[in-house]
């Protein structure tokens, strides 16, 4: 498998996504993108405890086996590596993310917000994520679910997703699905940066190819 990535930060602020990824060997690959929340404190901070911990809860709980019960058990370490970062900060921070283990041909994930996964195969661009909004008017969304160190509600999403060869795998924050859905469906990761420019959002993304 061939990782590619970049985020971009946006124009109106400091970059707020993080992403991470760690080749496991026989257990495949796992790969994490957040999204800080603007609307509140230190989304960065926030993003990068996300990212960091999850990838640290794979390293250390994923065998091969047990995906589902792994991937929600990383959801719930990271949301208490933010509640720690909360209290030391004194203030409320959160952060959308998506969790993806590519082993065997298969896609297993999970998620809390709107980072999404998408699987690119035979000239389709398929969504396999739901995003965990609610319009709030004039155009505009709120999260309905995030880590933000007050716990997860029970049903957690879980997806396990056939793979074939030559498929690719996207992570992708709302800056980049909504400035290049589009060209996501036939162009390369590094003519996607290109045509990204400068975001008004913060723009990430990484890319697994089969």
């Amino acid at each position: 498998m061939k990782i590619n990535s970049f985020s971009i930060a946006g124009t109106s602020c400091h970059n707020e996504d993080s992403l991470e990824y760690v080749n496991m060997g026989l257990y495949g690959i796992g790969a994490v993108l957040a999204d800080g929340m603007g609307g509140l404190y230190l989304g960065n901070v926030a993003a990068d405890v996300t990212t960091k911990s999850i990838v640290e809860f794979l390293m250390k709980n994923y065998r091969g086996y047990a995906e589902k019960e792994v991937l929600h058990g990383a959801l719930n370490y990271a949301d208490k590596k933010v509640r720690e970062e909360c209290v030391n900060n004194k203030c409320k921070m959160g952060a959308a993310v998506a969790v993806a283990i590519i082993v065997a041909h298969r896609l297993y994930c999970t998620w809390q917000g709107n980072v999404r996964i998408y699987v690119r195969h035979d000239g389709k661009l398929n969504h396999v994520t739901t995003d965990h909004v609610a319009h709030i008017g004039y155009g505009h969304t709120a999260l309905t679910r995030c880590i933000k160190g007050e716990g997860l509600r029970e049903d957690v999403p879980f997806v396990c997703y056939k793979l074939m060869d030559n498929d690719e795998v996207f992570l992708c924050t709302d800056g980049m699905y909504n400035a290049a859905e589009k060209d996501m469906l036939h162009v390369s990761v590094d003519k996607l940066k290109k045509r990204i420019g400068m975001p008004e959002d913060d723009a990430s993304l990484i890319a697994i190819s089969l």
